[in-house]
């Protein structure tokens, strides 16, 4: 970690940065805006001074803040700890970097916390990311770090601090191993010790790091190497610090799908299936359940088994809290709850629309019955008036109806000039137009004769398109608006008309396609029906 003056240390890296004063958490957040990491020799040369320094404190019995805001240069231009700086963390990075039991109690840490702060701290300069349940294994991130880094970070960041090696002199001589170019060669320590010094066994089944059998493995072989939050995407040299240098013209072409929120969740639920230990239990209403995979934590979550209320722990790390309040699964529990006060106002607006139809059932018999007795004192004054005259009458029917999703159909008499035409795209996939159909309906009818075969009634013709799981077959997307318009006779759709909008003429030839398909009960006159959906 060096500052531009020379460093004190032969061989070793100071802070190289224009700012005497600048911290750790500083420089690693001006890397990340400049799309670069830290080299694993330049982490290595910054962690391994500060590993010296805070065995020194810790041996002295004070007790630590460790995090990268904490981290400064001395007036050497070395790494250490800066007792001024070293106070609870503000951000959601240096927390991450706090030991679970000092994020439960805030309280400052021994050299066991400290072990997993190095750790942690390891973690986030050569991958560019901070530790939690998305969290990858570095190597999967940038298959060039060397398999000792994993193994290193693994043990250093157990979230049971009885399995958490606590030797600070151990690591630091551990990590000067693993890349020791450019860093201060510190007291030569037994790695052994790294093991030795836990309350307990270290068990690195216990490691926040996800487990090395399961985890995805990028091939080397392939010429392409992987970096955070961008896909595959080569690198096409380094920089002086040994950074990637990435070319993002691919992804700059993709910048507009990054606000979306379906793109984002789909990104974390693949970081969070790289581990699939059942190590999540959710406490709802005084009742554990689980443990739980992540992802079968987040099956429960979209069933709507869990809400943001309610309290998740991690076995893992020891951490607890409500739901909405963990970074990797908020989002989700959000879209879930969306979704239910979604169908809970649908639901409602049914319920209304029930009632409304019961409160007027009664009014509309009362009508009904009142046209029934004039038609027929109309048609005995009619044919007393006519005698035996035939007279035929060319009379255009159309039945036509709206239909919207989820709701009832409500039909309506309408003249053949009165058909509204919906805007947007429109497209068919053979065959005649409602339009065409409508317009050349003409039904010869003579008075004094049975009506014939009844219409279909508004259940019958709306029937078919209830449940039109068409419309998302067909690509129509949320937001697009779509109508159909079908006539129909003899049970088959003779003529269809789809609308959409935004104009889409693939999608509603599609719809057209399908809704040709649909079949309705036999009836030798026209209907009409349309469905917005």
């Amino acid at each position: 970690m060096a500052m531009p003056n020379a460093p004190a240390t032969p061989g070793a890296t100071s802070m190289h940065t224009n700012d005497s004063s600048m911290t750790l958490r500083a420089l690693l957040d001006k890397r990340r805006s400049e799309g670069r990491r830290m080299s694993l020799q330049e982490a290595i040369a910054i962690l391994v001074p500060v590993c010296v320094d805070l065995e020194d404190r810790h041996t002295r019995g004070e007790r630590l803040y460790v995090h990268p805001a904490a981290i400064a240069p001395g007036q050497d231009g070395v790494a250490r700890l800066e007792p001024r700086l070293a106070v609870v963390p503000t951000t959601a990075f240096d927390r991450h970097c706090l030991a679970p039991e000092l994020q439960r109690t805030l309280e400052p840490g021994d050299a066991c916390a400290s072990v997993y702060s190095i750790g942690a701290m390891l973690y986030e300069m050569v991958t560019g990311l901070h530790i939690g349940p998305a969290m990858k294994r570095p190597r999967d991130i940038d298959p060039s770090l060397p398999e000792a880094l994993e193994i290193l970070v693994g043990k250093a960041i157990i979230g049971d601090r009885a399995h958490r090696p606590a030797d600070l002199g151990a690591l630091a001589s551990a990590m000067y191993y693993v890349a020791p170019q450019r860093s201060v060669h510190p007291p030569d320590v037994s790695e052994g010790r790294l093991d030795a010094s836990a309350e307990l066994e270290v068990d690195v089944r216990l490691s926040m790091l996800p487990p090395y059998e399961i985890a995805g493995r990028i091939s080397e072989a392939s010429g392409v190497k992987v970096f955070p939050g961008s896909g595959r995407l080569p690198a096409i040299g380094r920089d002086p610090f040994g950074a990637p240098i990435i070319d993002r013209t691919a992804e700059r072409s993709k910048r507009r799908n990054v606000d979306d929120l379906t793109t984002r969740l789909a990104a974390l639920k693949v970081r969070l299936e790289s581990d699939p230990r059942p190590r999540y239990v959710v406490n709802k209403d005084k009742m554990d359940h689980g443990p739980f995979s992540a992802v079968e934590l987040l099956q429960q979550i979209a069933s709507h088994a869990f809400t943001g209320n309610d309290k998740l722990r991690d076995e893992i790390s020891g951490q607890q809290m409500a739901l909405a309040e963990w970074e990797e699964f908020a989002p989700f529990a959000e879209q879930a709850g969306f979704l239910r006060d979604k169908h809970a106002e649908q639901k409602a607006v049914v319920r209304a629309a029930d009632a409304d139809k019961k409160s007027g059932i009664a009014k509309t018999i009362a009508a009904v019955s009142v046209i029934v007795a004039l038609a027929g004192v109309l048609s005995v004054w009619f044919f007393h008036r006519r005698g035996t005259r035939t007279d035929s009458v060319i009379v255009s029917k159309d039945r036509a109806g709206t239909v919207e999703v989820n709701g009832d159909i409500k039909g309506r008499k309408k003249a053949v000039g009165g058909l509204a035409h919906a805007g947007g795209g429109g497209g068919y996939s053979g065959g005649q137009s409602y339009e065409a159909v409508l317009n050349s309906n003409n039904e010869s009818v003579t008075m004094g004769q049975a009506a014939g075969t009844p219409d279909l009634t508004n259940a019958q013709l709306a029937g078919p398109l209830r449940h039109a799981s068409f419309v998302t077959a067909c690509g129509a997307p949320d937001d697009m608006k779509v109508q159909v318009r079908v006539a129909v006779r003899m049970g088959l759709p003779i003529g269809v008309t789809v609308a959409t909008t935004p104009a889409h003429g693939g999608v509603a030839g599609c719809i057209d396609h399908a809704v040709r398909g649909l079949r309705w009960p036999a009836s030798v006159k026209t209907d009409f029906v349309t469905t917005n959906y």
